[in-house]
């Protein structure tokens, strides 16, 4: 999908399927369906991508750029957060559970 050191030009949710992140062979995340991933990048001044994304499975993905980004913060923060928060929460359990972190 993406390498490390690409331009950052969009963030994505997972609508179908499954997404590695990893910037190493220990360091290792999976994202699936309905999990909003890698708008870390995309907030940073920096704007290159910092690890590299590939597709595990066949994949359906909802892309917002930047603009659209930060107009669904402005228009729905709530949701936003929202989805942060869960997204965080997912991690923390993949983590704990060693299901998609390894």
């Amino acid at each position: 999908m993406f390498r490390r050191g690409d331009p950052v030009q969009a963030i994505h949710i997972v609508e179908q399927g499954l997404v590695e992140l990893s910037c190493g062979p220990r360091n290792r995340i999976r994202y699936g369906s309905g999990e909003l991933f890698f708008y870390e990048d995309l907030v940073t001044t920096n704007q290159f991508h910092s690890r590299d994304a590939k597709a595990m499975t066949p994949l359906a993905l909802i892309r917002l750029n930047r603009s659209g980004f930060l107009t669904l913060i402005h228009r729905h923060p709530t949701l936003v957060v929202e989805l942060i928060a869960q997204q965080h929460t997912r991690l923390r359990q993949q983590r704990a559970d060693a299901r998609h972190f390894y």
